[in-house]
């Protein structure tokens, strides 16, 4: 029960990732909303912690407009009080090859993989700062490592560098009260990855050295070591859990 009486947000939090990610912080004595912009998207998670005995605040909001994004944290502080944990997950990824890819591209994934991650945690360190406590994970992606870009995928990629730099810039100016860090995933199995070809998936696998694709409780577990007591003299860091991919 490492979160109890602890308030945690985690934004696009209605599947993958997110979702594993709220319903073990739940586990774990957590007070725990989620974020989404569809409401539909979050219908099976919260289905899931009702079954589990478990109370869930959704919260619908788009993490790119600034309104939207006060008034669901707005909306959560009402709910329960305060917010001491934020989980900045939501993303997207457009796959179009290099000279096919276009400003509208790369306009859609940098406003939710960057400036969502910076509104969110702009609008819930006001919260953190007048309670002189907080933790924000933002997470990142093995894509985000230097040479680990992705063709096809460079502006996901870029994005995902940048939340990298983001993080280490905002642990230095909310220091000494908030703690910020990064979780950077390998390939993971989820919504987004089980549609994609055989063959992509095995090269994936391959490319691990634990010769297999990281399940959303392997990313979970990280951010939840990284939101909670343990992890309190940890800030500004980039925590990778890749199966070692980022070695080759």
């Amino acid at each position: 029960m490492r979160f109890k009486d602890k308030a945690a947000l985690i934004t696009g939090g209605g599947r993958g990732i997110g979702a594993t990610t709220a319903l073990m912080m739940l586990s774990e004595g957590a007070k725990v909303g989620i974020a989404d912009i569809n409401e539909g998207s979050m219908k099976k998670t919260l289905e899931t912690a009702q079954s589990m005995g478990y109370f869930l605040k959704p919260l619908v909001g788009d993490v790119t407009e600034k309104e939207q994004v006060e008034n669901l944290m707005g909306d959560f502080v009402k709910e329960f009080g305060r917010i001491d944990i934020l989980v900045n997950n939501a993303g997207i990824a457009i796959s179009r090859p290099f000279m096919e890819k276009t400003v509208e591209d790369w306009m859609k994934t940098l406003k939710v993989n960057l400036i969502g991650v910076f509104l969110c945690s702009q609008v819930a360190a006001k919260y953190m700062l007048a309670q002189k406590s907080g933790k924000i994970i933002n997470i990142s992606s093995i894509r985000g490592i230097d040479h680990c870009g992705r063709e096809g995928v460079m502006d996901y990629s870029a994005s995902k560098g940048a939340v990298i730099n983001l993080t280490k810039t905002m642990a230095k100016e909310l220091a000494p009260h908030i703690n910020v860090n990064t979780v950077a995933p390998g390939h993971t199995l989820t919504e987004m990855t089980q549609s994609l070809p055989a063959e992509v998936k095995r090269s994936m696998i391959e490319g691990s050295y634990l010769k297999r694709m990281a399940q959303p409780e392997d990313i979970a577990k990280a951010i939840l070591f990284l939101a909670s007591e343990d992890a309190n003299f940890i800030t500004g860091q980039v925590l990778l859990v890749d199966g070692g991919f980022s070695l080759k």
